[in-house]
């Protein structure tokens, strides 16, 4: 398992999670710390797990300054469920995982604007599902990347 790797795949997230952008690109921002999670337990999902997935999601929470566990719950989730699916998503082609990502980091956000919406917050459009498709969009491309970076 080459460690390295998860390390600095979970760091490039957590800087790509707080990079600045321009108030109009903000809603573009793909989710990062998901396709991370997704892409680790699925391709190792006896290593990279739950916990892993919690971890990186307290430290964007903590990085972004919003309430403690609101992100790390939703990647615990999604770790928990790609954990169930990861031997139907290696089955899949390119477009059939991309289409998988959309649904699972759309889960991942609807559960922090849930979270975001208990604590008094709340949003009135579908534009939280941007950041999923575009999440999407990028996956075959970061797929590519860790794959070359893990051999």
């Amino acid at each position: 398992m080459p460690w390295g790797v998860v390390a600095v795949s979970a760091i490039a997230a957590l800087v790509f999670a707080v990079w600045p952008l321009p108030d109009w690109a903000q809603w573009l921002r793909p989710e990062f710390a998901a396709v991370i999670v997704i892409y680790w337990v699925v391709a190792a999902p006896f290593h990279i797990g739950m916990v892993f997935a919690w971890c990186l999601g307290l430290s964007i929470d903590v990085l972004e300054g919003v309430v403690l566990s609101q992100n790390a719950l939703g990647l615990t989730v999604l770790a928990y469920v790609c954990f169930l699916l990861h031997q139907r998503l290696r089955m899949f082609g390119v477009f059939g995982q991309s289409a998988s990502v959309f649904v699972l980091v759309g889960i991942h956000q609807l559960i922090g604007y849930w979270v975001h919406g208990l604590t008094g917050g709340s949003y009135h459009t579908l534009a939280f599902l941007i950041p999923a498709l575009i999440s999407a969009i990028i996956w075959p491309l970061v797929r590519l990347f860790l794959d070359r970076l893990r051999l």
